[in-house]
């Protein structure tokens, strides 16, 4: 409900509602007018029903060869409920079944203390970051720590949405073979060679056996979702993250930690994603779509983006602080469109904006990782975060029969391939 909520605030205005008003109005004042007897007696005779039935076959049949289907909210509705329960039982084993079904899984022995944390941030366009050259220095603390970072600057997400995005990221499914996200995720992988996992989310649940993402996120050994304990308020800021990453890295007696923290990031409202002492931009953004209402949602989302860039480097900082074999990856689930290419601000598949897609990729690693892993960095290689899993098996040093190190933007054996966005499009030649 808060996030219809939110959904509806952020996207729906006042035209749009009086607009709505005036035609159920219209529609209710013509059934008055209508003789209603006419009605029931159409349905009296054979050959009427059967009419009516071709008739309404004929208007489904226009509206799903059109296309316009799509935007049917009674067809959406049941559509959306089908193949969620359908995708959501694929899921239902993640819980139970910690380490997955992977063969021949191997990591060499090591007596190193290791801490391994994967930054999941939300709603993120890497073009609106200082670190990625944009005007506004919207990244003065990872801008701070830049000659420690690998800030790789093509990468992509499959998906403009969470759920489709980081059901890919997070497990060995890809657009190749999207049926295999119920296949097994990185966290059985790093389950089934011993690390200790942790999952750490600003992001509400939806109730623990709900959501697609959750339902992978309890395959980690430990998992803690903040906002349930605040009961759906969705203002909850991500430095509350910053405590519950200290105690578990602050636990001595678990040598070898990987540790996922899903941030609330940028997510719109971008008002409600940072205190007032973030509040930074407040002059008249650079944007080809000028008001006063754009410019309040850029600089909103300015002020977003620089929370954002603190918390990942207090992140980045208690890691470091322990001077052990270390690295931190962080990227976006998927972009933002925010008055750069449309008149919008926000993220739907049904409206194509390059920025929706693009997502920042950086890489922090300990020095005692650096001496034991050598990783070729190529900032601009083309990637999607779909192959991720192949990546963060990299990272981790993590070899099965379902890895392919070809997948890794990490590694020296890696090759490009296609990058087809929505499973469907050519993100190279679409956006060319």
């Amino acid at each position: 409900m808060e996030e219809t909520k939110e959904f509806v605030d952020f996207y729906i205005d006042m035209p749009i509602i009086v607009y709505t008003i005036l035609i159920i109005l219209s529609l209710f004042i013509a059934l008055i007018k209508k003789n209603n007897l006419e009605a029931i007696r159409l349905f009296r005779t054979k050959s009427n029903k059967l009419n009516v039935l071709d008739l309404v076959i004929s208007v489904l049949l226009f509206l799903k060869l059109s296309t316009l289907i799509i935007f049917n909210v009674p067809y959406l509705m049941i559509k959306s409920g089908i193949e969620y329960n359908i995708e959501s039982k694929k899921f239902g084993n993640y819980k139970e079944n910690k380490s997955g079904n992977f063969k021949n899984t191997y990591r060499s022995l090591s007596d190193d203390n290791e801490l391994y944390i994967i930054i999941i941030g939300e709603s993120t366009s890497r073009s609106h970051l200082g670190i990625y050259n944009y005007y506004r220095e919207t990244t003065p603390e990872l801008k701070k720590m830049s000659k420690n970072l690998l800030v790789y600057k093509n990468v992509i997400s499959p998906h403009a949405y969470s759920v489709g995005a980081l059901t890919k990221i997070l497990t060995i499914g890809n657009y190749e073979n999207p049926e295999k996200v119920s296949a097994g995720s990185i966290i059985q992988l790093a389950n089934s060679v011993g690390f200790e996992t942790y999952w750490l989310s600003n992001q509400r649940p939806i109730g623990p056996y709900e959501s697609m993402i959750t339902k992978i996120s309890l395959s980690a050994k430990n998992h803690k979702f903040l906002t349930t304990t605040i009961a759906g308020n969705s203002k909850v800021l991500d430095e509350e993250l910053l405590g519950e990453f200290n105690e578990v890295i602050s636990n001595n007696d678990v040598k070898k930690k990987l540790v996922f923290v899903h941030l609330m990031g940028t997510h719109h409202h971008y008002e409600n994603r940072y205190p007032k002492a973030f509040n930074k931009f407040k002059d008249d953004p650079i944007t080809k779509f000028k008001s006063e209402e754009n410019f309040t949602k850029i600089n909103h989302y300015h002020n977003a983006v620089l929370y954002n860039d603190f918390i990942i480097s207090e992140l980045i900082k208690q890691v470091d602080s322990l001077h052990t074999k270390s690295f931190a990856l962080y990227f976006s689930d998927h972009g933002e469109e925010v008055f750069d290419d449309l008149n919008m601000a926000g993220h739907n598949e049904d409206i194509y904006s390059k920025k929706m897609f693009d997502i920042p990729f950086v890489l922090w690693q300990s020095q005692k990782y650096k001496e034991e892993k050598e990783l070729l960095f190529v900032e601009d290689r083309k990637y999607m975060t779909d192959d991720l899993f192949h990546g963060m098996a990299d990272l981790l040093d993590i070899s099965a029969n379902e890895v392919d190190f070809k997948r890794s933007i990490f590694n020296k054996d890696f090759k490009e391939r296609k990058r087809i966005i929505k499973d469907t499009i050519d993100y190279d030649t679409f956006f060319k």
